[in-house]
């Protein structure tokens, strides 16, 4: 057990001293804060669905040579199919949320961009 925690004590300094090396670009402000952390979890939400994606192929490959047996063949096919949904719902969320936040958090009195005009065009 002491290996372990050694070692993920180690792979947290390997992590983490980048950080401390580049601190003389930390961040100044609030507003650069917030950007980024939204940076930063707009990299781990690709690296989690990425993930996401090797995980499932790796079990529908895993799955797919027992497909015939009769053997855990319900089991089987509830894989496929939540691993169907999961994906679609870890791809819908920006968008989802990209709705709500322009919805909710928008100024109603701003132009929309279906509002907006090209250069030279008039209003009609």
């Amino acid at each position: 057990m002491s290996m372990l925690r050694a070692g993920l004590v180690s792979l947290g300094f390997i992590v983490a001293l980048p950080a401390v090396a580049l601190a003389a670009g930390a961040v100044k402000t609030y507003s650069d804060l917030v950007n980024k952390l939204v940076s930063i979890m707009g990299i781990g939400s690709i690296v989690l669905v990425t993930l996401g994606f090797a995980a499932y192929f790796y079990g529908m490959s895993a799955n797919i040579l027992q497909f015939s047996s009769e053997s855990g063949v319900e089991k089987r096919k509830a894989f496929f199919f939540w691993g169907i949904i999961i994906l679609f719902v870890m791809l819908s969320i920006p968008g989802i949320l990209r709705l709500l936040g322009r919805t909710l958090f928008t100024n109603p009195s701003a132009p929309s961009q279906q509002q907006q005009l090209a250069p030279g065009q008039q209003r009609t």
